[in-house]
């Protein structure tokens, strides 16, 4: 189900290899110029002027590549903090992790537990569902999910081995855990 935008919402989007912020100032039906540049929209195909947050820019977005800011102001101080650190852990959206646990190269790697299943796999299924979730949805084990998350992915990356690491075992784990250490580079 697609989210709706309208004017005053926060979002961010995809810019280089990593996102950035801002705020929709409005909704565009229909063709226009914005700074110089012919901005094509209708009613069924809309895009929003979203100034950015770092430079104060105006650019034109569709709506599919936007995503709504979480409003975190209800949290308190822990649980902010909490999820800002996650949030710093986990670099890969929640599309990027759906897919990734579906390669073999997800598969081949991790501790298993009583059951056999690979507890990073694991860990990646609920990393899933907390990014989809928004802010005001989020329980306790949500936030206990997140510290563990957060405890994996710096002690893993602390143990970085020598050399090119995209297709070692080091870099898979962590990909499971949400984190691709390539991805910032």
């Amino acid at each position: 189900m697609a989210t709706k935008i309208k004017s005053g919402d926060r979002v961010k989007w995809k810019v280089g290899k990593g996102e950035t912020t801002g705020k929709v100032t409005k909704k565009i039906t229909e063709s226009t110029t914005v700074d110089g540049k012919k901005i094509t929209a209708t009613k069924n195909k809309p895009r929003y002027l979203v100034e950015n947050d770092n430079t104060g820019n105006v650019s034109a977005h569709r709506a599919k590549s936007l995503s709504p800011v979480k409003d975190t102001s209800d949290l308190k101080p822990k649980q902010q903090e909490i999820l800002e650190d996650f949030q710093q852990a986990v670099n890969m959206d929640a599309s990027e992790i759906k897919k990734w646990l579906k390669t073999e190269e997800s598969h081949s790697v991790g501790q298993k537990d009583q059951n056999g299943k690979i507890k990073g796999r694991k860990s990646g299924k609920k990393i899933v569902k907390i990014l989809q979730k928004d802010q005001s949805d989020y329980k306790k084990k949500d936030f206990k999910h997140m510290k563990k998350v957060i405890s994996y992915v710096h002690r893993h990356l602390a143990q970085q081995p020598s050399g090119d690491v995209e297709d070692t075992p080091w870099r898979y784990s962590l990909m499971n855990w949400g984190n691709d250490p390539l991805k910032d580079k």
